[in-house]
């Protein structure tokens, strides 16, 4: 194991032409600028915390796990993630070390020599173009649900982020939230655009849509749940909800439940205004009660309190 003092760690940061961070086995605990750079953060700073695998895809975290797992050091190519969500191929140098006297990894990422993505980080660039076409070909029908999907993607990432979730979760969730309406396209569009509220009828059509979405997402080749996810992000996990009625939903679906609760209590429609942050976490503790995952509640708050996740 590699012994490092902290002026030799500050030093090796500063002048290092590769991205360097050091994690702790699950958060990221130093990092220099050009791994800011890399990942699109502003600063280091953003960094720090962070569960270190949110920087890799979910086919890089299992291959990044599978080379701890067995104790393996030295140079690999994997797939990571930025910031904005666009994938890219790296290479990697990791070894095990001594940070401030407790074990710790020390990883450098630096581009692909080849300037490109690999064959799976092209196949998962394709995936994000087909997510997204699916999100505009809603969003041309109903101007509502395109500023829904959007403002729902940003606050279920961060749940999930706080949650610490695997990587293979959080890229369901970012796809998944993507198009969680996408069934609406099945939906006429004058009830999606009824100004006013809807009959019973008119609702029951709306609550269709989450088969709709199920039928169109279940046959593209996702890396994880997503069609399921879309399918239960109406149920409840006390049974109430639809189209089924279940009571244990998948994880992404509980993360997207809540954090399409949450818009929907705070956004304002032509019957009625929108709700400030605080009093709809109160609407939901009180009359979601039992009915949304409460650790998922309990990380909404933790989100929408601390930053404008709106802006």
């Amino acid at each position: 194991m590699a012994l490092f003092s902290e002026p030799c760690f500050a030093a090796m940061m500063d002048v290092a032409f590769e991205g360097l961070m050091v994690h702790d086995g699950r958060k990221i605990v130093r990092a220099n600028t050009r791994l800011a750079e890399l990942f699109g953060f502003a600063s280091p700073s953003e960094m720090i915390g962070m569960e270190h695998k949110v920087l890799l895809t979910a086919d890089g975290y299992r291959t990044t796990e599978a080379r701890v797992a067995g104790g393996i050091d030295g140079a690999y190519r994997t797939e990571c993630r930025r910031l904005d969500g666009s994938v890219f191929a790296v290479e990697v140098h990791a070894r095990e070390c001594s940070y401030e006297g407790k074990r710790a990894r020390m990883v450098a990422f630096s581009p692909a020599a080849d300037g490109g993505l690999d064959r799976i980080a092209e196949q998962a660039r394709a995936l994000d173009s087909t997510v997204r076409a699916l999100a505009e070909t809603i969003e041309q029908r109903d101007s509502f649900t395109a500023g829904h999907q959007d403002r729902v993607y940003r606050v279920a990432v961060q749940i999930a982020q706080r949650l610490g979730v695997d990587a293979r979760t959080l890229d369901t969730v970012r796809m998944a939230a993507n198009v969680h309406d996408i069934g609406k396209i099945a939906i006429p569009a004058e009830i999606l655009m009824k100004p006013g509220a809807l009959s019973d009828g008119e609702f029951e059509l709306v609550k269709g849509h989450v088969r709709a979405g199920y039928r169109i997402l279940e046959s593209i080749d996702f890396h994880g749940p997503v069609a399921r996810a879309v399918l239960e992000h109406h149920e409840r996990v006390d049974g109430s909800g639809y189209p089924h009625g279940i009571g244990d939903p998948i994880a992404e679906a509980r993360i997207l439940m809540v954090a399409d609760v949450y818009d929907a209590l705070t956004s304002a429609r032509p019957y009625r205004a929108g709700l400030d942050a605080e009093k709809a976490l109160q609407m939901m503790e009180d009359g979601e009660a039992g009915a949304l995952d409460r650790e998922v509640l309990r990380h909404l708050a933790g989100t929408v309190l601390s930053e404008d996740v709106r802006a």
